[in-house]
């Protein structure tokens, strides 16, 4: 068995998805720059949306909430204006790497059918994460342990559809080191919002937080 992070895709994403895989299986001579470029900044949107947005929800105070928001619209911008600086008119051929990895390394389809944009975890990073989720429940709350495993998770992504993708991509040396600087940006603000969020929360707050988690780590047939 292994260990899967992994959110649904919506259904823009998914006729995306589609559509790109038809392109490249159909050997068209059609640019695929514009696919590529849609499709990565659609899976960032949704990527955030899933790890970040959903956390307003479970703040009860205003303040802080407009303060959380801050924090994930400047994430957002930061991988916008990163995607835009990396992603241009390629070749197709340059561009199949980007296809190949986004096919066969950042799709799968879970138990249940339904297809889910992440990646394989590895056993530790699994591990982490699991017993950071375990370690909220109604009768018992540990906060470090659950704040490890956010990170972790988040970390973990931010690894696989950032520096993994761009590997993929033919980068001059300027934009390979714009890379880090943005990671280390973004890694930034989530940790903020992270500090921000968990030591304000009810214990009933983790729990519900947890709960909503939970669904992205998934166990799978190896």
């Amino acid at each position: 068995m292994a260990y899967y992070f992994g959110f649904l895709p919506s259904d823009k994403l998914n006729q995306m998805i589609d559509e790109a895989q038809q392109l490249i299986a159909s050997n068209s001579t059609e640019d695929y720059y514009p696919y590529r470029n849609a499709l990565t900044q659609q899976i960032a949107r949704e990527l955030n949306d899933n790890l970040l947005v959903s956390l307003i929800d479970v703040i009860p105070n205003p303040e802080r909430k407009a303060a959380m928001q801050k924090i994930i619209v400047t994430i957002e911008r930061t991988t916008e204006t990163l995607l835009n600086v990396l992603l241009g008119k390629d070749s197709n051929e340059d561009i199949l790497p980007s296809f190949d990895f986004l096919k066969n390394q950042s799709i799968f389809i879970d138990k249940k059918g339904m297809r889910r944009v992440g990646f394989k975890l590895s056993e530790p990073i699994a591990q982490t994460i699991n017993d950071g989720f375990a370690a909220i429940t109604p009768e018992t709350v540990d906060r470090d342990k659950f704040k490890t495993a956010l990170e972790t998770m988040t970390d973990a992504s931010l690894h696989h559809f950032m520096t993994r993708f761009t590997e993929t991509l033919k980068l001059g040396m300027i934009k390979r080191k714009s890379v880090p600087v943005a990671k280390v940006a973004i890694d930034k603000g989530m940790s903020m919002a992270l500090n921000k969020l968990l030591p304000q929360l009810p214990d009933a707050g983790l729990n519900r937080l947890a709960i909503f988690y939970r669904p992205y780590l998934l166990q799978m047939d190896d």
